[in-house]
């Protein structure tokens, strides 16, 4: 009874232990927190460069077959929340004075699209992707709320050891901003197509 017992229990620890590993190797869940930098252009208009910005991911990937030679596997990235906040200042100079105000703009959105995993060696991960990211799109400028539905792609790599890892990710669209009318509670007039193009560098975990 003991010795079987002991094989229980051995048989018990090496499952354990195995499905550790494995759990280590492909690890499915991500979540991410980056700093933004990013510009924002309109025809006609000089750009605008971020002065700051922060983001918040939470996704996951789902693998698509079993590890190609037991360290490369193809896989489709679901990012099931994405909020971004990016902070613009504008300096506004005339002959009398210099104002200075800022822009205010936020995104939440979706991601989906193909992604590719590597394992090299032991618990490091590279992971590289191409999502589609339909968003909703705010920005708050000269005391007025606009926004509307914006479409982004964003393609990235990032490297990982176990849990923690770091990344980088480039961002790019556009949105044809909406003035929201607090007293009707609908989108109006509308201003001229912005487009966005910047990059996010991210602390990941990956579980």
């Amino acid at each position: 009874m003991k010795r079987i017992t002991l094989l229980l229990i051995s048989i018990l620890t090496i499952s354990v232990s195995f499905a550790q590993s494995d759990n280590d190797r492909w690890r499915k869940k991500y979540i991410n927190l980056g700093f933004i930098n990013t510009t924002m252009s309109q025809d006609g208009i000089p750009d605008l460069k971020s002065n700051y910005g922060a983001s918040f991911t939470a996704g996951r990937t789902f693998y698509l077959h079993r590890p190609i030679g037991g360290f490369l596997r193809f896989g489709i990235d679901a990012t099931w929340f994405d909020l971004n906040y990016t902070n613009y200042k504008i300096k506004h100079i005339t002959y009398w004075e210099t104002d200075n105000y800022q822009y205010h703009q936020g995104e939440v959105s979706m991601h989906i699209g193909p992604s590719i995993t590597i394992r090299p060696v032991g618990k490091l991960n590279i992971h590289g992707y191409f999502r589609y990211a339909p968003s909703f799109s705010a920005l708050y400028a000269d005391d007025t709320f606009y926004g509307n539905y914006a479409t982004f792609f964003v393609g990235g790599a990032s490297i990982s050891y176990g849990v923690i890892g770091l990344g980088v990710e480039t961002r790019f669209g556009d949105c044809e901003y909406k003035e929201f009318d607090a007293d009707s509670d609908e989108l109006s007039s509308s201003i001229s197509k912005t487009k966005h193009n910047g990059w996010k560098a991210y602390l990941t975990f990956r579980f």
